[in-house]
């Protein structure tokens, strides 16, 4: 008996919060409905700033490449070139080069022309680094090297920068690798089309 009037008050407050929960989504379904234009009050300023945690930066840069990566790889594929990323030592070795061959992706085009293409991606926009090597192929293989830097990879459209031979085509300065700034890798892109 003590056990069947318990399970009659659960059933009772089960009963209750079912009803208790209908009219709290009826509630936030009218709230849209009673929102009215009135006087504008000032609550608060918020400053949001990139975090400093170093293996959020990691994440977050990683994640910009990815998708700095994909953009290229896209751009040779729809022209029809087999493309290999040859950025890691077994990547590069797979295509015969050696281990860091200063470069992302090996692409041979229809026809016989093959490109060295460095990636490089930004969330937003902003200069972009070539390391002592990267930039050493660059001035080994002038017209066979490419740059291609896509900047927004943090927004719904990145965009893609093509760069034929970095080397004559941009103005660097050096920082242990090369530090290149945008407004350069714009301008040098009109003249590689």
């Amino acid at each position: 008996a003590a056990a069947a009037a318990r399970l009659e008050r659960v059933k009772r407050r089960q009963h209750a919060l079912i009803g208790r929960r209908r009219e709290a989504l009826g509630r936030i379904r009218r709230e849209p409905e009673l929102v009215t234009a009135g006087p504008v009050e000032f609550l608060a300023h918020a400053l949001v700033v990139p975090t400093s945690e170093p293996a959020e930066r990691r994440r977050h840069d990683a994640e910009v490449e990815r998708i700095a990566m994909q953009v290229a790889l896209a751009h040779e594929e729809a022209r029809g070139a087999d493309v290999r990323d040859v950025s890691t030592p077994a990547g590069a070795r797979a295509a015969g080069l050696t281990d860091w061959p200063g470069f992302d992706l090996l692409s041979e085009r229809p026809g016989g022309e093959r490109l060295a293409i460095e990636v490089k991606g930004r969330a937003r926009s902003g200069e972009v680094e070539l390391s002592e090597n990267e930039w050493a192929r660059a001035c080994n293989l002038r017209d066979g090297y490419w740059l291609y830097v896509v900047y927004n990879c943090a927004g719904p459209r990145p965009q893609l920068q093509r760069v034929k031979d970095p080397f004559g085509a941009l103005i660097a300065q050096p920082k242990g690798g090369v530090i290149i700034e945008e407004a350069e890798i714009v301008r040098a892109t009109g003249e590689a089309r």
